[in-house]
């Protein structure tokens, strides 16, 4: 089988340069629809948008390790000054006598108060650096974590971007089996047009009845409803097509491939396919979280030491401007924390452990998915060279209908139904073809070679 991801590059740059207006009027192909919606596709972009978004959750995370500053400005003016000081205050009666004779005697004349207001007005600016030395390994565990959801978010695009793929294939094989039942119906119509003249002129020289005409023309009204029925579903499954690939929809666009049946090489070691699957990296992946947010939980009952600096400047209470500094150092020890931490602790352990089954069970299904895929293409391949054989056997038996009804040794009915039953064996064919490549294309995904 054909794989893609040596032919999507070269395609992709193609689309990049050729507007979708000339493409989409040319006939698609199989890779320039995938192609198309690696471009185009929603679920393909807001996958890409997920890990963009984890990206930055990592750079959140890594700016935890540099230290924190902050600024603030603080000014007030008060109506009345919040601390007023004059002779009454004074409670030593001796002192407060002889300030009030000497504040007699020169104050009023040197222009002095006979109290002195504080903090009626005040100004200060500052700034504060802190620096975590130690936060009991929350920070690196932390920052392991958003780099595992980078991982993660990566892994899932990758999983949207297979299964988006995998659709746009079966929507791609569903309407080309469409077109060839289309062909089948036109065929058999182009038949029962021969047939109706045939059978009018027998009827004219007396050879059959007037019933037999009747039949044909029957038949001729039932291929036309399947074929307006096989048209709608080509447009339908067309329209679909285009919404996953972002093809603008038109009645014209046509494909060009056809299926062509080459057998699979069914050669899969189980386990090694398993391990290459992006759902066992994802279920390694949320083990590893579990484990992480452990470490977190243990991380908030450790000591936490961080060193800082401040700067201020600016006046609180007298008019005179000064700046300040200092360093400071802080532990911090929670002592009653380790009572609830042990209780998380255990919970987040059970966690660890309901991970760790899931991907045991998740894993043992996987295994039984890729041998069913397996199964599958055996069995549709087996069922090709069936259903050629039945349309062997459709295609003599109608041989020898037709001769048969020229020679007049069979009525009519016997015709019609011996060319129903070759249109239906065709039918069957193409359905058998499709489905064998569809369950081809879905292990090849599942063996992690797409």
């Amino acid at each position: 089988m054909l794989k893609i991801k040596n032919i999507l590059p070269f395609i992709i740059q193609i689309i990049l340069i050729i507007p979708i207006s000339e493409l989409a009027a040319q006939p698609l192909t199989l890779d320039s629809c995938k192609a198309f919606a690696l471009r185009n596709n929603v679920t393909v972009q807001n996958a890409l948008l997920d890990v963009q978004a984890a990206e930055q959750v990592k750079k959140q995370a890594f700016t935890k390790y540099f230290p924190s500053v902050s600024a603030t400005a603080l000014g007030y003016h008060a109506i009345n000054p919040l601390l007023e000081l004059g002779i009454d205050d004074i409670d030593n009666a001796q002192a407060r006598n002889y300030l009030y004779d000497l504040y007699a005697e020169y104050g009023s004349a040197m222009g002095l108060p006979n109290s002195l207001d504080f903090c009626e007005h005040g100004l200060s600016v500052g700034a504060t650096l802190m620096q975590p030395v130690f936060a009991g390994g929350r920070i690196v565990n932390g920052n392991k974590l958003a780099a595992l959801g980078v991982d993660a978010a990566k892994l899932q695009s990758e999983l949207s971007r297979e299964q988006m793929l995998l659709s746009v294939e079966e929507n791609y094989w569903l309407v080309v089996s469409l077109y060839e039942k289309r062909q089948t119906v036109l065929q058999a119509l182009a038949l029962l047009d021969t047939l109706h003249r045939d059978v009018v002129t027998a009827q004219e020289a007396g050879l059959v009845t007037a019933n037999d005409p009747l039949k044909v023309t029957l038949k001729e009204n039932e291929m036309r409803s399947n074929l307006l029925k096989v048209e709608n579903g080509i447009a339908l499954a067309t329209m679909a097509l285009c919404q996953l690939t972002g093809i603008p929809y038109s009645p014209d666009l046509t494909l060009s491939d056809t299926v062509v049946v080459v057998e699979a090489d069914l050669t899969t070691d189980i386990s090694t396919a398993v391990a290459q699957r992006k759902e066992s990296a994802l279920l390694d992946m949320s083990v590893r979280a579990e484990q992480l947010k452990k470490k977190m939980m243990v991380g908030e009952a450790l000591p936490q030491v961080a060193v800082g600096a401040g700067a201020t400047y600016g006046s609180m209470v007298l008019d005179r401007y000064s700046a300040n500094g200092l360093a400071f150092a802080t532990v911090q020890v929670p002592l009653t924390n380790w009572w609830e931490t042990s209780h998380k602790i255990k919970e987040q352990n059970i966690r660890i452990q309901q991970a760790e089954n899931t991907r045991a069970d998740l894993t043992g299904k996987m295994a039984l998915e890729v041998q069913q895929a397996v199964n599958n293409v055996q069995e549709a391949y087996a069922q090709i060279a069936l259903a050629e054989s039945t349309v062997r056997d459709a295609s003599a038996n109608l041989a020898t209908a037709r001769v048969n009804f020229e020679a007049g040794l069979i009525p009519v009915s016997e015709l019609l139904e011996a060319q129903t039953l070759h249109r239906q064996a065709l039918d069957q064919l193409t359905d058998a073809r499709i489905d064998y490549r569809n369950k081809c294309a879905k292990l090849e995904v599942l063996r992690g070679r797409k």
